[in-house]
């Protein structure tokens, strides 16, 4: 497990995985910022009110556009472990059903998950070129979203563990994130009798190893989205504005 700094993009207010850039060209992967332009902040929050929504919407567009694919795929999410599978389909903004996560093998899709402290969890197997992105709460991760997400990349495209690439995106660090007892109990850690720090993504990498994805093929963010100087939202920081993380097969 190697932590990663991301380093920032030149068409878009987002950090990418350079490693990633370099070592599978035919990516798309990144997770947006909240940008220095004139107009405000890059807010994504397609389900909050913290931006005007022909705000949103312009941002979406944008994204869309930076990263060159003709459809955006994106849900409501609900702090659960449902992913979904997409195949192609017709270009623009799609909303699915509710999910916390998605996953494809198909070219000029790119595949959105918002964030603003919870773990964006990115999966690639690049012999089969598929991807998958996951949000990560705790309640998500202590439900299965990771387990779930490797399984349908499983069962749709033959995936096995030992292929996976994963990277644990920036997201709230493990001395910033203060948790109670019933946190660490639905995660399966020790359980402090008072509230403590917990690092969900190094809870996440532990269980991706459980799950046979080789420990040298997971990586972690060294972003955090509160103590760090990153320009990312921050749920526990007040941000109402939320980020996305964001993969895709370049077309």
């Amino acid at each position: 497990m190697t932590q990663v700094l991301e380093n920032r993009t030149d068409a878009l207010p987002a950090l990418v995985h350079t490693g990633w850039a370099d070592a599978f060209p035919w990516l798309i992967q990144g997770c947006t910022t909240r940008g220095s332009g004139r107009e405000g902040p890059f807010d994504l929050g397609l389900f909050s009110d913290a931006s005007p929504a022909w705000r949103v919407l312009e941002n979406w567009e944008r994204l869309r556009a930076a990263t060159g694919q003709a459809r955006v795929v994106h849900a409501q999410q609900v702090h659960g472990s449902r992913v979904r599978f997409h195949e192609s389909g017709p270009p623009g903004l799609h909303i699915s059903e509710r999910c916390d996560g998605h996953a494809t093998a198909a070219v000029g899709i790119v595949l959105c998950v918002a964030a603003a402290d919870c773990v964006p969890v990115y999966v690639v197997d690049a012999e089969r070129r598929a991807v998958a992105v996951l949000h990560a709460g705790w309640r998500g991760a202590a439900g299965g979203v990771l387990e779930q997400g490797l399984r349908l990349l499983a069962e749709r495209v033959g995936t096995t563990a030992d292929r996976v690439h994963l990277h644990l995106g920036p997201a709230i660090c493990g001395r910033c994130y203060e948790v109670g007892p019933e946190v660490f109990e639905a995660l399966g850690q020790r359980v402090p009798v008072a509230p403590e720090p917990i690092d969900l993504r190094a809870v996440l990498a532990r269980r991706a190893v459980d799950s046979g994805v080789p420990q040298a093929q997971i990586t972690v963010s060294e972003h955090c989205t509160l103590c760090g100087a990153s320009g990312l939202f921050s749920h526990r920081g007040g941000d109402h504005e939320r980020q996305v993380a964001y993969i895709g097969v370049r077309a």
